[in-house]
């Protein structure tokens, strides 16, 4: 049986370079965002390439859709091996100006997602003592910007989070971690593009327990 990725915040960047690996190592690949439109156009381009590639709708902001998600994939091609937690959300304003109640809405994205996926897999991947759980963390959780403050609020406390979650997994077979991306990630840069991060999380992957890294700082 083919093995199998869940990809939460789908989009062109970082989560369709690891589609990509990941489907070119013989994978299942099920993406999972909240615009349709966007969501069919990734999956269609895996298709192409040759991928098994599904598409699935859900808001990380909403811990029921968060379940919704899992509980069907579940169903269908059974529990995921890896799940990597894509998604984030962002204003660019001077902190001076930013308005609270935004940076709150952001982190539904930001932190509440991530512990939203968090609390739906990691129960039954330590159950069965195995799987795979990596965030998408950036380099303002260690470098703030005043212009992009939101999103270094977000991205720290999820780098937090994920530490937390480190710990409460410590001593089982299920490997936990972020891959914090220190760059603007287009595909022109030799450094910060798709390909190269994807490659990050295909080395955290085949990690054997005892080798398991907490963070990549890229």
């Amino acid at each position: 049986m083919a093995k199998t990725i869940l990809i939460f915040g789908a989009g062109p960047g970082i989560s369709q370079g690891i589609a990509r690996r990941f489907g070119a190592e013989g994978f299942v690949v099920t993406l999972v965002a909240r615009k349709e439109d966007h969501l069919h156009q990734q999956v269609a381009a895996l298709t192409e390439a040759g991928i098994d590639a599904h598409a699935m709708y859900g808001d990380v902001a909403d811990p029921n859709g968060v379940r919704r998600v899992i509980d069907e994939h579940r169903k269908e091609r059974g529990i995921p091996d890896v799940v990597v937690y894509n998604a984030s959300a962002a204003e660019v304003r001077d902190v001076l100006t930013l308005n609270w109640s935004t940076v709150r809405t952001l982190n539904e994205v930001n932190i509440g997602g991530a512990l939203h996926v968090a609390q739906g897999i990691l129960p039954e991947y330590l159950e069965q003592d195995r799987g795979k759980l990596f965030f998408t963390g950036g380099g303002q959780a260690l470098s703030p910007h005043p212009e992009w403050t939101a999103l270094s609020i977000g991205k720290a406390g999820m780098r937090n989070l994920v530490q937390s979650l480190v710990k409460r997994v410590e001593g089982s077979r299920v490997h936990v971690a972020t891959v914090t991306v220190c760059g603007y990630v287009q595909p022109s840069d030799p450094r910060y593009n798709p390909v190269s991060i994807a490659d990050l999380y295909w080395r955290l992957y085949e990690q054997a327990p005892g080798e398991f890294e907490a963070e990549v700082t890229y």
